[in-house]
């Protein structure tokens, strides 16, 4: 399946490109998220001094920047490992609430998940498997914003991070596998999804 106009977004800045796919990410970033992630001290210093940085640079590169500022003060890992957290929480809550409206099952995973990424400039091919479905991306505009970016690990962290939470909030939880990313220079990602 492939989008009909990828090149629609040539000459569209990353700062337009990151409004257009990813400022639904300031959301994990309000203060009010702090108690929702059960933080402990350092972990609240570091979301406390990260949230207001993030919510006020600018998309794309001063997101990024804020990012790499972060990680000068307080460590990579550290920020690594706290974008996993927030991540984790967040994907598990949301799409947790979203399968008790819309169905948990593996056909509506992919419904609900994969058959809007088209018209987002997703292309990717699918194949049935026992028991699942195994899903190749050959074009990913979150990745290709990462590498124009120069930011691939925070977009992964951020965004690729998820996919496993997607799965385990279903119910009964979808078991998930991937082992390429092209956010990692891989050439394609090798989504699969498996019902026990």
């Amino acid at each position: 399946m492939t989008h009909p106009d990828s090149s629609s977004e040539q000459g569209v800045s990353c700062t337009e490109r990151w409004r257009a796919r990813l400022d639904w990410l300031d959301f994990w970033f309000q203060p009010e998220k702090t108690a929702m992630h059960d933080f402990g001290s350092s972990e609240r210093e570091l979301f406390d001094t990260l949230a207001p940085a993030w919510l006020a640079a600018e998309a794309g590169a001063g997101k990024i920047a804020v990012l790499e500022s972060m990680s000068e003060r307080f460590g990579r890992e550290r920020v690594l490992t706290l974008l996993g957290e927030m991540c984790e929480n967040e994907t598990r809550g949301h799409w947790s609430e979203v399968t008790r409206g819309e169905g948990s099952s593996l056909d509506d995973l992919v419904r609900l998940v994969w058959t809007p990424l088209l018209e987002r400039g997703f292309e990717f091919t699918s194949e049935s498997r026992p028991n699942g479905i195994q899903l190749c991306v050959t074009r990913c505009p979150n990745a290709e914003l990462g590498a124009r970016l120069n930011a691939a690990d925070w977009l992964s962290a951020l965004i690729c991070a998820g996919d496993p939470h997607v799965a385990a909030s279903f119910d009964p939880p979808i078991r998930f596998e991937r082992t390429t990313t092209l956010m990692r220079g891989d050439d394609c990602c090798n989504h699969a999804y498996f019902v026990d």
